[in-house]
């Protein structure tokens, strides 16, 4: 019996070695878009491009002080920005979505302390929100897959 115990343990050595050996070696593919979901990433973003390429008109209304265009820019033409840049995201891969939705709630946010600014008229508040909110968009786009 005391014999069988060690060649017992060295027969299950050289099995799981083999088996182990056997193996096909493949390994895990990372996840990658599919060219129905480029398409539809593409599509979407021009959506979006759509609505940041007014941003300059924001721009203007805050150097000019127009803070009743500031709040009604916000409002009407940007006002679906949060909404394009979620749905957006939701089509990226999971490790860029997370990232994607983190930083379109970060431009939510500043386009809120735009709006608050235009309130209270505080052109220093507003310009560096939407300096932010430039920020933003420029780390947003390097998240969106090439075509």
């Amino acid at each position: 019996m005391s014999l069988f115990r060690p060649l017992i343990s060295i027969l299950l050595v050289f099995i799981s070695v083999l088996v182990v050996s056997c193996g096909d070696g493949s390994q895990a593919k990372a996840p990658t878009y599919s060219a129905t979901q480029l398409t539809q990433i593409q599509a979407t973003n021009k959506n979006v491009s759509a609505l940041t390429d007014r941003l300059p008109e924001l721009a203007a209304y805050i150097e000019e002080r127009d803070w009743n265009n500031v709040k009604s820019f916000i409002h009407g033409p940007l006002g679906e920005i949060r909404t394009r840049m979620s749905g957006l995201s939701r089509e990226l891969l999971p490790g860029t979505k997370e990232q994607a939705l983190k930083i379109s709630k970060e431009i939510f946010t500043h386009l809120n302390k735009i709006d608050e600014a235009a309130g209270s008229q505080d052109y220093k508040i507003a310009i560096r929100n939407y300096g932010e909110v430039l920020k933003d968009l420029a780390g947003f786009q390097k998240l969106i897959p090439a075509a």
